[in-house]
Formats: C-alpha cells, sequence, structure tokens
C-alpha cells in the first residue's frame, strides 16, 4: 500500500519572493538562524537525528513534514553544523523505531531527488544538536524541498526496496552499488524464472543515462543473453570468490567494465519499482502529470456527485457537493479574493468539466478546466480570472491582489487548488513557462502599485463620507 502525504494548508506559509517579486536570497545561515526561523527546534526532548554527508544539494532552512504519524525535520546546512534529518522523538517510541523513520524518510528523499544520500554520524540530545562541520566551501544548496506531496510506503518490501536504491546510489563502489540495485530486483521477482523473463523483457525498452552505451558493449562482446551476462559477470561475480568469473578489486578494467554496465541493472531497479510497487519516478510521475487531477477526482467519485459527472442527468432538487477552495502559488503569500472560494457555474463538455469559482463577495471569478480523458488542469491565465469593480474599497483591495497574482503567477509560479474545509490538495501544475514573451517586472510592480494608491484613495474617500 502506497501513501500520498500532503503538506497540509499551514497558517506559517512563506514567501519566496519579496514584495517585488524578486526571489530572496539563498545563503547559509548560522546555527542561531536555524533556531529563529524554527522556534519549535528550541523544545526540548529527546531529539534523534541523523547528519548526513553535505555532498547533496540540501536546504538552507529548516522544514518538517508528517511522516509515518511523526513530525520530522529536514535540519539544513549551517555555518557551523552538518545538514540532516530530525525527530523529537516521544515517550512510546525507542531509539531505533526513531532512526528508522528518519532513514525511511531519508530514502523517500532519495527517490525524490535522485541522489543518494549518506549518513554520516548520528547525534541528539535535548535539542536537535549536529555534528560540527570543519568545511566552509563547496557546497549544494537550494532554499527548501517541495513537500506539497510526499510518498510514504506503509509495507515492508516498498520500503526496503527505497532503502535499496539510495544504498545504491549513495555508494562509491560500482561492485556493492550493482550488488544493492540488484537486490531490489530480487526483491521484486523473487523467482528466478520470473526475473529472468521479466529482465528479457524490460531491457528492450529500457532507456536512460548509459544503457544505450552499455548495450553496445555487452553485444559487441557476443553476448545474446544479457540477462544471463549481468547475473553471472556482475552479481555472482561481486558476492562470490568461489568460482570463474571473480571481480578482482586491484583490476582495473573489471572496475570499468561494472562501471559501464551498472546504469542497466540501475534503471531496471528503478523500472522494478514503478511496476511492482506502484511508486513512481520523478520523470514518470511528470510524464503521467496525474497530480493535476489527484484530488480534484477524489470529489468527482463522491457518491452524490459520480453519476453526474459520469454523464446522467440531474435528478430534480438534486445538489452538486463541490469544496471551498483555495487557489495558491507555492512559496508565494495567500492572495485575499482567491481564499475560500465558492462554486458558481459547472458545465460539463464532453470529457472536460468547465468550473467557475467565485470571491467570498463575488467580485472575482476564475474558471478552468478539469480534462478527464487527459489528466490535465487547464487553466489560461489570461482568459481565466475576471473581476468586477463596483467602486468600494474591497474592489480595488482585489484588484491589487489579482495583479500580485498574475505577476508571481508569470514568475514560474505553480498554482495549486486546496480544499478550504479539510485542507487536502485538489490540484497543482508544474512552474508556468512564459513562451514568446518577456516578463517586465518593473512595469507589473507599478501597476501594482497604482492599484494600491487606488485602495488608498478610496479609503480616503470613504472616511469623509
Amino acid at each position: 500500500m502506497l501513501l500520498f502525504l500532503v503538506e497540509r494548508q499551514s497558517s506559517k506559509l512563506s514567501d519566496m519572493r519579496d514584495p517585488l517579486g524578486y526571489p530572496l536570497p539563498v545563503e547559509i545561515a548560522d546555527r542561531q538562524a536555524m533556531f529563529d526561523a524554527a522556534p519549535e527546534l528550541l523544545v526540548n526532548g529527546p531529539w534523534v537525528c541523523l547528519n548526513i554527508q553535505p555532498d547533496v544539494i540540501w536546504p538552507v532552512r529548516p522544514q518538517s513534514l508528517e511522516f509515518a504519524g511523526h513530525r520530522a525535520w529536514i535540519i539544513p546546512i549551517t555555518t557551523e553544523d552538518h545538514p540532516g534529518v530530525a525527530i523529537n522523538r516521544p515517550p512510546e517510541m525507542t531509539l531505533e523505531e526513531a532512526e528508522s523513520i528518519l532513514c525511511r524518510f531519508l530514502s523517500v528523499l532519495s527517490w525524490r531527488e535522485n541522489v543518494g544520500i549518506t549518513v554520516a554520524y548520528r547525534t541528539g540530545g535535548n535539542l536537535p544538536r549536529m555534528m560540527g562541520l570543519n568545511k566552509k566551501f563547496g557546497f549544494g544548496i537550494r532554499d527548501e524541498f517541495d513537500f506539497t506531496e510526499v510518498i510514504c510506503p506503509v509495507e515492508e518490501k516498498p520500503q526496503i526496496a527505497l532503502a535499496l536504491m539510495r544504498e545504491g546510489r549513495s555508494l562509491n563502489h560500482h561492485g556493492y552499488a550493482f550488488l544493492s540495485y540488484w537486490r531490489i530486483l530480487e526483491l521484486a521477482f523473487p523467482g528466478a524464472d520470473a526475473r529472468k523473463e521479466w529482465m528479457r523483457v524490460a531491457l528492450q525498452t529500457l532507456t536512460g543515462h548509459g544503457v544505450q552505451e552499455a548495450l553496445q558493449s555487452i553485444t559487441a562482446q557476443g553476448v545474446t543473453d544479457i540477462g544471463l551476462h549481468l547475473f553471472k559477470s556482475g552479481r555472482c561475480a561481486v558476492a562470490h570468490a568461489t568460482g570463474q568469473p571473480i571481480i578482482n578489486p586491484d583490476n582495473p578494467s573489471d572496475g570499468l567494465r561494472l562501471y559501464r554496465e551498472l546504469p542497466l541493472v540501475r534503471e531496471m531497479a528503478i523500472r522494478a519499482i514503478e511496476e511492482r510497487f506502484g511508486i513512481d519516478s520523478p520523470s514518470t510521475e511528470y510524464k503521467k502529470h496525474l497530480y493535476e487531477l489527484r484530488g480534484w477526482k477524489a470529489v468527482l467519485d463522491a457518491p452524490s456527485n459520480k453519476a453526474v459527472f459520469a454523464g446522467e442527468w440531474p435528478q430534480p432538487r438534486q445538489t452538486i457537493d463541490l469544496p471551498r477552495i483555495h487557489v495558491r502559488l507555492r512559496g508565494c503569500l495567500p492572495y485575499g479574493p482567491l481564499e475560500s472560494m465558492t462554486p458558481k457555474w459547472i458545465d460539463k463538455h464532453g470529457p472536460e468539466l468547465l468550473m467557475a469559482y467565485q470571491s467570498i463577495d463575488g467580485l472575482v471569478e476564475i474558471r478552468f478546466q478539469l480534462a478527464l480523458e487527459e489528466e490535465r488542469l487547464k487553466f489560461d491565465l489570461f482568459n481565466s480570472v475576471y473581476g468586477h469593480d463596483d467602486g468600494s474599497v474591497a474592489a480595488a483591495e482585489h484588484r491589487r491582489e489579482t495583479q500580485r497574482f498574475f505577476r508571481d503567477f508569470m514568475l514560474n509560479g505553480e498554482l495549486q487548488m486546496w480544499n478550504a474545509d479539510t485542507g487536502a490538495l485538489l490540484s497543482r501544475l508544474d512552474a508556468y513557462i512564459p513562451q514568446n514573451m518577456m516578463i517586465d517586472l518593473d512595469a507589473c510592480n507599478a501597476i501594482i502599485a497604482a492599484a494600491q494608491k487606488e485602495v488608498e484613495y478610496r479609503l480616503a474617500q470613504t472616511d469623509r463620507l
């Protein structure tokens, strides 16, 4: 069973841009700045911390996420300490259980980011105290991880598969990495015959960095059964020293051959995780883009809605149960009129649903389409947001906020729709990439400033009455 953990809407929404739309600097801060940004880290308790090798692109700000039923923390890299993950262990949880949850968390991160993550030290104490870092340069940093949706496998085999993938990606020894990936194949296909047949089919359509070069190198040797070759010359040659061939660590040609053939077993391991355990890789998730309608489909599948959206005519007095929604952009502060929007109308054109939502006061309307067969949320920025100016202060404020939304959306905004009643994610889009246009940030800010002046003017007029 696979769970999607969604970071519920929070009252502490951060903004990744300054008031003028410019990105905030991404810089390594000191330990005190970390505690200032997340006072929860100062709560005394039996903290358990896993310090990682600082060779991964890691956040510079603390983050937290509900994972496996507990609050797990991303500890940023600081000027004094190693980065890592931490958990404030509750009384009923053992040290081993806490470390296991953190390791599983790292394995999920490793899968999402397509990188290895190596645990360097285990620390802890009454606060999340990390190991000192005697290095000042050469780090890869980022603002934060995107935790909008995070997988959390609850069954043992998928958990082990992700752990083995993290292990394989973390190792700098090609032979041991080969074994880690091969163990994933054995986990997915315990029967040798089934595994052999699956590999034969998979190798015919396998893609990925280094795959074609590896296949050409093996076939050039006259090998016809590539799966058998990988088993004997890779898996067995690394794991055993009682037969032939044997991988000799002092023989450069053996190491080079494993290096060239490693992409095959790595990509097969990735595909096995996808097909056998239902955990899509980031590239497959992007191709399927199911996240665009995943939450909406849950709404449409409700008993009160299912028949109507399947094409049946509504019964007399039948109502369609649609939630209030928040329309937001990831990493940006909320936009007033786009919060707690209510349904205005809905129409059905073939397999597409056309929806219109309005602001609480009815002055702003947003329209979009759910293309059910395409698994797409269709949102056209230039034909989706409408405003009505009734001369009120609220209308002027709405114009300022919608103009801010336009600006932030054009700046690679990532649209998100949230269920305002439950906090569940309904839909999200990938970053918007403008085509055949240039964004004049100064002009955008001038429009927002003019809208703010109109707000102030109407407020002054109201005060005079």
